[in-house]
């Protein structure tokens, strides 16, 4: 099992989105790839991604993944920043 922790401090953005993604079910998302540290969290993608969740839940989980990804390294490239921010909040 490929797990990544995403700690408070580096990730605060997909944290906020898994958080209310998990809100009031953190117990049954444990079993799913999802469990809150002391620090933040250990997510198991590809678990979450097959899941029980439903379809625009597991699409969901793609938008933290994508962020994660993008805090790890300084932020979105400028030409997709802005792009990427109002095709996120047309949906």
């Amino acid at each position: 099992m490929a797990r990544d922790h995403l700690h408070a401090d580096d990730h605060p953005q997909a944290l906020a989105v898994l958080k209310t993604l998990f809100a009031g079910r953190a117990d049954a998302a444990s079993a799913i790839g999802y469990e809150p540290s002391g620090h933040g969290v250990w997510v198991d993608w590809d678990r979450l991604e097959r899941s029980w969740l439903s379809s625009t839940e597991r699409a969901a989980v793609v938008v933290p993944r994508g962020v994660a990804a993008a805090e790890r390294h300084g932020g979105w490239p400028p030409r997709l920043g802005r792009v990427l921010a109002d095709a996120v909040g047309a949906l």
